[in-house]
């Protein structure tokens, strides 16, 4: 006879208030594994699309047994088990995931639930261990829960029939874990927000799979799983996003500057996420090509780096290129090719190292400007066997489709599984651009700086993207922010910048381009407008003050009355910094070459703009 679960049905709408009317609740999926003939496979066994293995083999190694224990029917899973229950439950609505779980004495077991399933490239959400001190080590009697970094210790039991419910809100970005034994009440573990995943690093409110594994040794790690339950609490959800206003027209001097708020409504039953930024279109074509990359332009003395691993270790690296970044050189142009320079290195014994895992492939991606921050879509990839890499130079590779560069933060990334002790992660040896051309990741997770992790300054990646195409005229408009999230009912406002710096006088067009996860608006397109009249009226004033030495290698005096503050802007109308002492001195010595303009303010808040050249 199959034992009843061990949470009373009451229960589950008592603690924490975090769960809708029980009459709103539907499972969706529900299973104590009565019907299933033991000592088969569960995955293979089990009907529809919810049950696979890590490795998404059905009936293989990974996959669980059918048992009975004690009379009763269940999933025996022992070491070498790694079963997955696919929900796909998306990132907007509140769900439920229940189950039972005995540990035999003297045994242990690991639970997790993961925002995205793909194998080693999953993002794990939390986890459960369970007779574990950690997920290395077992501990007799000990749980964890862990979640945003915040782990909760509780107390576990062997031999005994424990029960989980896992709820999670992914429209506030909220979960909860509930732990009961026995005829004891429910408590709730441990709370935390949902999108941050288990290290409090993560940017993902999915609910894709939950993943039951027995993770130490043959001996120590075992246990049973039954009574699954897959509920979603409530009904369907989603993001409602307003724009104000429709259409920008807006009339600007010359050499001047003005803003626009974009007001942001979010109307909807779920949390709304958005990524924005300035698309100015694409040019008339032609042949230029234009290598653009954070390293020297020839890398005399590269920085190699390689993985303390016993086995080969895939990763991807990459450079964020920012649309400020290139406005000025390759707006509107054709994104055809990337390269990456490979090196031969030898050990202190001057024995050769070996570079790449043999037999793996290369894979060189282009990347949009995706939400919160993360890379968007793939907008062109291209794998190339081992044996087309060029070793000390740039392995050069032509997309199939050019990718069109309008506006947005475009993602320079090449992924590659380097052999044991092998050197594959090549730097430049200059001065990082930290957060944008040193950038890594594994696993398919947030990239970070590899300057920041290796704790030193290795410079910026061997890696370029090549443009063709002649460029438009871009840069002019700036957006305040480029990702944002709502919360239901909240209402933002993002502020666009428009320089008319640098511009001739005439009109030019533009978008603010949103991409959104409202679906009946996931992208928005507000058509902008830039009208540049004659000379500003503030040139006049820019005789009142002395600037020099102009063209500068450093430092700037700014001579004059009454200065309130000075005001530096790139050749793009920028803001890179503000200038506030008696001195009225101005260090340009950390800028690159190239023109800026300072906006004098003086104490009665009238302008005067001066142009100002750095060259070293």
């Amino acid at each position: 006879m199959k034992k009843v679960s061990l949470l009373l049905l009451v229960a589950m709408f008592l603690f924490g208030g975090n769960v809708k009317a029980q009459d709103e609740a539907v499972v969706l999926y529900e299973d104590d594994f009565s019907t299933y003939t033991v000592g088969n496979k569960l995955a293979a066994s089990a009907s529809g699309n919810w049950w696979t293995t890590w490795s998404n083999i059905p009936g293989g190694a990974e996959d669980g047994v059918i048992a009975d224990y004690q009379g009763n029917q269940c999933v025996h899973l022992t070491y070498g088990n790694d079963q997955v229950l696919y929900l796909n439950a998306g990132q907007s609505g509140v769900f439920e995931v229940e189950f039972d779980i005995l540990v035999p004495q003297g045994k242990n077991a690991y639970f997790n639930a993961l925002n995205k399933f793909a194998a080693i490239n999953s993002e794990w959400a939390m986890e459960g261990h369970i007779h574990m001190a950690d997920y290395q080590t077992s501990a007799s009697g000990e749980g964890h829960i862990v979640g945003n970094n915040i782990d909760v210790q509780f107390d576990c039991v062997y031999d005994a029939w424990m029960h989980f419910r896992l709820h999670v809100d992914t429209d506030a970005d909220l979960a909860q874990c509930y732990y009961s034994v026995s005829d004891e009440s429910e408590t709730m573990v441990n709370e935390w927000q949902w999108s941050k995943g288990v290290q409090g690093t993560g940017n993902n409110r999915t609910f894709d799979a939950m993943g039951f594994y027995p993770p130490l040794n043959a001996a120590t790690s075992e246990f049973y799983l039954d009574n699954v339950k897959f509920s979603r609490i409530g009904g369907e959800t989603a993001a409602n996003l307003v724009f104000t206003p429709e259409e920008i027209a807006t009339e600007v001097d010359a050499d001047d500057m003005s803003s626009v708020q974009i007001s942001i409504e979010n109307t909807g039953t779920s949390i709304a996420d958005y990524s924005a930024w300035v698309d100015y279109g694409v040019g008339q074509g032609g042949s230029a090509q234009n290598p653009i990359s954070y390293a020297l332009d020839e890398v005399s003395s590269p920085n190699g780096l390689s993985w303390n691993s016993t086995t080969p270790k895939t990763f991807e690296i990459a450079a964020l290129y920012p649309a400020s970044s290139y406005g000025n050189s390759v707006m509107g142009t054709y994104i055809t090719h990337a390269m990456y320079a490979f090196f031969e290195w030898v050990d202190q014994n001057q024995q050769s190292l070996q570079t790449l895992e043999p037999g793996s492939d290369v894979i060189f991606r282009i990347y949009g400007q995706g939400r919160n921050g993360e890379p968007g879509e793939i907008l062109a990839e291209k794998v190339i066997p081992q044996s087309q890499v060029v070793l000390n130079d740039y392995t050069l590779v032509e997309f199939d489709e050019p990718v069109a560069l309008t506006g947005y933060d475009v993602y320079v990334a090449v992924e590659m599984t380097a052999a044991v002790n092998g050197v594959a992660m090549n730097l430049d040896g200059g001065q990082a651009v930290v957060g944008y051309g040193d950038l890594c990741r594994q696993n398919k997770g947030a990239f970070t700086s590899i300057t920041n992790d290796a704790g030193n300054d290795y410079g910026n990646w061997c890696l370029a993207m090549v443009c063709q195409g002649d460029p438009i005229v871009g840069g002019y408009a700036t957006l305040s922010k480029t990702n944002g999230s709502l919360a239901i009912g909240a209402t933002e406002e993002v502020t666009l910048t428009l320089s008319t710096i640098g511009l001739n006088e005439g009109t030019y067009e533009a978008a603010v381009k949103f991409v959104t996860n409202d679906p009946a608006h996931p992208e928005v397109e507000i058509p902008l407008t830039l009208t540049v009249k004659g000379d500003n009226v503030n040139e006049v004033l820019s005789n009142t003050y002395n600037v020099y030495p102009n063209p500068t290698t450093g430092a700037v005096m700014v001579e004059g009355e009454n200065i309130d503050y000075i005001a530096v802007y790139n050749s793009v109308g920028q803001l890179v910094n503000i200038v506030k002492n008696e001195t009225n001195v101005v260090d340009m010595s950390q800028y690159e070459n190239g023109v800026y303009f300072f906006n004098i303010v003086d104490n009665a808040g009238q302008e005067s703009l001066q142009r100002v050249v750095v060259a070293k």
